[in-house]
């Protein structure tokens, strides 16, 4: 293997991927792509990675083993499993395949915050150019892409399962509009879910953007199992990575480093090479190559609830609908302060891979931009330590108003006609650490699922009494919400995150001290070193983060070309 290079990426998840691709068009121009975790070969990807309906996020191979968070503060909450992918593909091979890009005033929030060029307008293009849009690709409609290599699709209205079907008999009964095209049509309303999948197949950055061909190119080379521990410089350039190679360390070289390790560990790896707050690095024992108190800071996921309930026979998904969500409700609190669209009802009509799963609907309402902030440090110079993270979810009281409010939302939407008598009692779920274990791919979690779902349809009122113990307690959710005391109460308790945290190494001006990077992604105070992933979003977009994580990747390599 070649140990001088033009460029090293570290991290092969989404990002990656795109960017080795778009870099290794140039026939001069060399690229090492690093990932630490196992590698998704084209044509020879695993049946559960492949597979429309995504059993992936279920097996533990493909994740980092024992990273956990704090969903609210590490002084009021329990740490508890927090997945990041640790495979090529990075979330786009596990996550559920929801293509979102967010809504304009997300974008121009980034401009406002010192991305120059970041704006609506900036980035529009880059999503045009990352999708083939299936539904509304080019002529019919200017806002989307038609030969860019991802495909985004919707399930046709005529397939819908039924829990969609109702929700969107009360969505319209209540005035709201039906939304055909959410990347497109940002106005308050139910929406069809766009996913981004082949008909038959996941579509991941892995697939689509280094297949088979970009594989062959001479001037690429990937390297699985191979974990960065440390960037290296010479003064204040950065000039190549040490690296673990299937157990080997390992020294590269490069003109330039570009991390794309997400915004979890590429925080990370910057605090372990010396660019962070100095006064933390110091106590540490780590030498100070640039001094940005941003690193780690401004962390942002979307917090989220669950409510599930036991659906009847005729009202579940069929099996030959292999996806997750089918429809959303995305809309505004209309708070002052807040963003448009900050508000989000996600609908799912199966929640697992095994029996029990299918029989389980699931509603989740969701903060899509919050403003409270949480942060990733480290409490270990070790080369493998994980690092903390707490994402202080709720820790504003904007935040709780508004959670409350969705929360409200998704409790008349499950307790009324016509959603309720598709099943049994509404129950709140806690995404627990047990819970996760129950739903880890193997044999006896298989045997233990369809033993409770027999037990469940066979037994009448079973699941109102076994389902509606999940928290500890049963709960009636129309009462819960009459007493808001309680209600706040028990969002606190119960508050946990998806898996798109932003915001750890953000852009801004040069002059902003918070500020990691500048709007190409190149860091403050060194030279030839980059970031260009979710951690320099400055906030969380009102969608999920794969197609905007695409855009900006796309973005960044055509400002390096």
């Amino acid at each position: 293997m070649t140990s001088s290079f033009d460029t090293i990426i570290v991290g092969g998840g989404t990002a990656g991927c795109v960017i080795a691709s778009r870099l290794t068009e140039r026939s001069a121009h060399s690229v090492l792509l690093l990932e630490a975790g196992r590698d998704v070969q084209p044509g020879a990807e695993p049946a559960d990675i492949a597979s429309v309906y995504p059993a992936s996020y279920f097996n533990k191979a493909y994740f980092w083993n024992g990273l956990k968070g704090h969903w609210r503060t590490h002084s009021d909450s329990a740490a508890t499993g927090f997945s990041q992918a640790r495979v090529f593909g990075g979330g786009g091979s596990v996550m559920g395949m929801v293509a979102l890009r967010g809504t304009p005033a997300d974008y121009d929030d980034w401009a406002r915050a010192g991305a120059e060029g970041w704006d609506w307008n900036g980035v529009l293009p880059y999503f045009r150019k990352l999708e083939t849009d299936i539904d509304f690709g080019g002529d019919r409609n200017a806002m989307h892409g038609e030969r860019g290599p991802l495909p985004i699709r919707r399930v046709a209205r005529d397939r819908w399962p039924p829990q969609a079907r109702a929700v969107a008999a009360w969505a319209e009964a209540r005035g709201l509009p039906f939304i055909e095209d959410m990347n497109g049509d940002f106005r308050d309303g139910l929406g069809a879910a766009p996913m981004c999948r082949q008909e038959n197949g996941r579509a991941s950055a892995a697939f689509v953007y280094l297949d088979a061909a970009a594989r062959r190119r001479t001037n690429l080379t990937v390297a699985a199992n191979a974990q960065v521990s440390k960037i290296l410089f010479e003064g204040s350039r950065a000039v190549g990575v040490t690296a673990v190679v299937d157990g080997a360390l390992k020294e590269f070289r490069a003109r330039e480093v570009i991390v794309t390790c997400g915004a979890i560990f590429s925080p990370a790896l910057l605090l372990r090479s010396g660019i962070g707050d100095a006064a933390q690095l110091q106590a540490l024992g780590i030498d100070v190559i640039a001094s940005r108190r941003g690193v780690g800071a401004n962390l942002q996921n979307h917090p989220v609830l669950f409510i599930g309930m036991h659906l009847k026979r005729a009202a579940r998904q069929p099996a030959a609908l292999r996806t997750v969500p089918v429809v959303s409700l995305r809309y505004s609190s209309g708070l002052a302060g807040c963003a448009p669209a900050d508000l989000f009802v996600n609908v799912q009509s199966k929640t697992s891979w095994n029996a029990l799963g299918q029989q389980i609907g699931n509603i989740a309402p969701t903060l899509l931009r919050p403003q409270a902030t949480g942060r990733v440090w480290l409490a270990s110079n070790a080369p493998a330590a994980l690092p903390n993270v707490e994402f202080n979810f709720l820790g504003e009281d904007i935040d709780m108003q508004r959670m409350m409010m969705a929360f409200d939302r998704a409790v008349e939407m499950v307790c009324g006609e016509p959603l309720r008598a598709l099943g049994g009692t509404p129950f709140p779920v806690r995404f627990t650490d047990q819970l996760r274990r129950m739903n880890e791919v193997g044999r006896g979690n298989a045997v233990k699922a369809k033993l409770i779902a027999t037990l469940l349809d066979v037994v009448p009122g079973l699941s109102d009494f076994a389902l509606g113990t999940l928290t500890g307690e049963r709960i009636d959710l129309s009462l819960l919400i009459k007493d808001r005391e309680a209600l706040a109460a028990h969002l606190r308790e119960n508050v946990a995150g998806v898996f798109h945290p932003v915001g750890t190494c953000r852009m801004g001006r040069a002059d902003d001290a918070d500020a990691v990077c500048d709007h190409a992604g190149r860091v403050y105070g060194v030279e030839g070193l980059r970031v260009a992933d979710a951690s320099i979003m400055p906030n969380v977009m009102a969608g999920n983060t794969n197609l905007p994580v695409i855009m900006a990747a796309e973005k960044i390599a055509d400002a390096i070309a």
